[in-house]
């Protein structure tokens, strides 16, 4: 695949960037790369279940699926929030370490649980390489460990939480979401 940007597109980083915010930055990429795999993986598993038909009825409509399809949902949109607020900045600078940390975390934790879910509800045919779920999932799989995984980051966090003089981790998040 080609990628191509419109000629002024985005903005340049200058040379004073310090290696922890490039990593915050890397983080917070693949925290929107994530998501966007995620809402993939939700429409084809959505579509398939509406159309696969099991005793007469699509199985879109069996109450143990719509279950599954309802927590994928929550998972999907969690991750695209935490993913929306961690590119958030007021100025188009490069969003702070700390910010960058909560929405790889999120969406990190929630890729494993979407493609389990897709592969559950598609069954065997999720797998196979004539269809394109196992080109998103396996991509869910790789970007989940990609510059640190939920674990790394909630560590992080903790870290991040003890070493701060705020009295009250609302307090934390207001100072690092402001």
């Amino acid at each position: 695949a080609s990628l191509r940007w419109d000629a002024g597109a985005g903005t340049p980083l200058d040379g004073q960037v310090a290696p922890r915010q490039l990593e915050g930055l890397a983080a917070a990429l693949h925290a929107s790369l994530l998501s966007g795999a995620m809402k993939k993986v939700f429409d084809l598993t959505m579509e398939y279940a509406n159309e696969r038909v099991q005793f007469g009825k699509p199985i879109g409509k069996f109450q143990a699926v719509q279950h599954q399809l309802s927590l994928m949902a929550e998972h999907v949109a969690a991750a695209a929030i935490a993913a929306k607020a961690a590119s958030h900045t007021h100025d188009g600078r490069v969003p702070d370490f700390p910010a960058c940390g909560p929405a790889k975390a999120r969406a990190s934790e929630a890729a494993q649980l979407v493609a389990s879910i897709a592969h559950a509800v598609h069954g065997a045919i999720g797998a196979t390489e004539e269809y394109d779920l196992q080109l998103f999932t396996r991509r869910l799989h790789e970007w989940r460990t990609a510059h640190g995984s939920e674990a790394y980051w909630y560590r992080e966090l903790g870290r991040l939480c003890l070493a701060s003089d705020e009295r009250s981790l609302t307090d934390l998040a207001r100072t690092v979401f402001a």
